[in-house]
This record gives structure tokens, C-alpha cells and sequence, in this order.
């Protein structure tokens, strides 16, 4: 019978009981050094391997204890396949050096991209300490000269820079509330009203665009629009 190049043929590995002196993931036997996914071999593989009982053809080994809860997902994954692929159904492993070294490989590229992600988020938004903003007051048809300001926080907050600027307007206008004022920001070189500065989450986007702002040596600048106490009065 002739065989088609085109097709391909699955071999089906035969299930077998975990033994400690193998590897959890290949097979490799770790004494002699045989693949056994579809050999076998006289070594006691159920003797835990040391320095004295391997041959010269294993000269190392790594002991793994799995634990499901507290693993990264690739390693799951990756057991998993080994487990699903021989039938082990067991936690306890022992990996040949080489596919240790893969699983060390990847922890670590894992471990490097999470802290990565986190760097980057704390760089865009906590690192922000001091604000030099322009403070422009725009009451009714009155526009007041823009004011300069210099604040320093420990670890900045939305509700601190509103405080800050809550006390700038009652010291230029009187005694004023957050409430009855509107915040925007933007580049003191743009055009536009701005964008809105009410919350948290437009905070975040307001130190992401204001370490931009600076990088780039452009001043920032804050609106504070008093909203009209006429139309308040008629709602």
C-alpha cells in the first residue's frame, strides 16, 4: 500500500502511570537518558534521581512542585498537555534539564512583560508630583488674567488638585464651590474649550496629556468656567 505524502498520520502515545525518574514533560528516563514516549527501559524509575544512581547521559534534572493555584497561565497550559497527553492525572513532577530550562525561559519573558506593563502604567500616571499650570478664571463675560501656579503632592489625587483650585477661585472671585464651576484643560497654545476635567478617570487622562504637554515644553492650562447662577435659579 502506498502512502500519500499529503496525509497525515497521528501515532497514539499509550497512557501510563507517572514515575518519579522521568520527565513529566518528554518522557526522557532520568537515569539513562532514553526517550521512553514510546520505548521502554530497565532503569528503577521509581527511585528518586540523585547525583549518584543517573548515568553520564543525564547530568542534571529539576524537581517541580506544581501547584495549579498559583501557577502562570502558559505553565498550566503547558502541563496540562503533558498531563492530558500521557494521562498522569498528578501535581508532583521532575523535568529533564531541558525542558526546565524552556519553562524557566518562559516564566521569566512572562515575569519581564508584567512588570513592563506596570512600569509603563505607574510612568503615565504616578509619577506626577508637580503641576505648573496656567489657572484661568472665566466669570460671566469677565475673563481674569491668567494666574501661575506651582503645586507639589506626595502621591496626587483628583480630589487634591480640585481642593487646590477650589481655594485659588475663592481667593480671586470670593468664597466659591467646586459645584458651581467647570474644569477644562488644554495647551496654552490650542484653541477650543478643552477637555473636561470632572472625575477620576478624566484625571488619569489629564496627567497622561500633561506629561505629554511638558515633554513636548508646552504649558498647561486649566479653565474654570463659573457656571451662570441665572439659569441655575430658573431649573
Amino acid at each position: 500500500m502506498s502512502l500519500n505524502e499529503n496525509e497525515v498520520y497521528e501515532i497514539q502515545v499509550y497512557t501510563r502511570k507517572y514515575q518519579i525518574g522521568t520527565c513529566f514533560t518528554c518522557q526522557k528516563c532520568l537515569y539513562c537518558g532514553k526517550d521512553l514516549t514510546f520505548e521502554n527501559c530497565h532503569c528503577n524509575k521509581y527511585e528518586k534521581p540523585t547525583k549518584n544512581n543517573r548515568t553520564a547521559k543525564v547530568r542534571g534534572y529539576r524537581g517541580l512542585c506544581y501547584d495549579a493555584s498559583n501557577a502562570q497561565p502558559f505553565l498550566k497550559e503547558f502541563m496540562k498537555k503533558s498531563n492530558l497527553k500521557f494521562d498522569y492525572e498528578v501535581n508532583l513532577a521532575t523535568l529533564c534539564t531541558t525542558c526546565n530550562s524552556k519553562i524557566s525561559r518562559e516564566n521569566n519573558k512572562f515575569g519581564k512583560e508584567i512588570k513592563k506593563e506596570k512600569d509603563i502604567i505607574k510612568s503615565e500616571v504616578n509619577q506626577v508630583t508637580e503641576l505648573q499650570l496656567r489657572i484661568s478664571i472665566k466669570n460671566g463675560k469677565e475673563i481674569l488674567p491668567s494666574i501661575l501656579v506651582n503645586w507639589s503632592f506626595d502621591d496626587i489625587k483628583y480630589n487634591d488638585l480640585s481642593t487646590k483650585i477650589e481655594q485659588l477661585v475663592s481667593e480671586h472671585i470670593g468664597l466659591t464651590f467646586s459645584n458651581e464651576y467647570f474644569l477644562a484643560y488644554k495647551g496654552s497654545s490650542e484653541v477650543g474649550a478643552g477637555t473636561l476635567l470632572d472625575n477620576e478617570i478624566t484625571f488619569e487622562e489629564f496627567l497622561k496629556d500633561y506629561k505629554r504637554y511638558i515633554s513636548n515644553n508646552k504649558k498647561v492650562m486649566i479653565i474654570v468656567t463659573m457656571k451662570d447662577k441665572k439659569k441655575d435659579k430658573k431649573k
